[in-house]
């Protein structure tokens, strides 16, 4: 898993967006957040925490699959950014990922937004 971070100006607003490779300065290809990537997703949401990002957008438009070790990655660094007093969301889950985090009632404790504006807006009006 290869992870991306833009940073919006004049904010503490973390957009980080996840790929296969890297082509061209973008992010390519698809993958699933899982068991064998869930250790490397965390960490960088710690570093990212640590390096003071407090709001955090997970663009997850290449995410194809979620297991229970992804959820679990999900709902862990959803923990540490309120521990931060900040908030984490995410940004345009696929149909199959959006299901799971509706069936497990993720959705209910991570906001979930389509579209970037609308994402950042969220975070400068709360």
């Amino acid at each position: 898993m290869k992870i991306q971070q833009k940073k919006i100006p004049n904010s503490n607003i973390i957009i980080l967006s996840f790929g296969h490779k890297i082509e061209k300065d973008m992010l390519v290809g698809t993958i699933e957040l899982d068991i064998e990537n869930q250790h490397q997703f965390v960490d960088y949401i710690n570093t990212t925490l640590d390096n003071g990002g407090t709001h955090i957008i997970l663009l997850m438009d290449n995410i194809t699959y979620i297991d229970s070790s992804g959820l679990l990655a999900l709902f862990e660094s959803q923990k540490k950014t309120e521990n931060r007093n900040g908030k984490m969301i995410l940004l345009k889950p696929k149909k199959d990922v959006k299901r799971v985090l509706d069936i497990t009632k993720i959705s209910s404790k991570i906001k979930i937004f389509e579209k970037e504006k609308s994402a950042i807006q969220y975070f400068k009006t709360s």
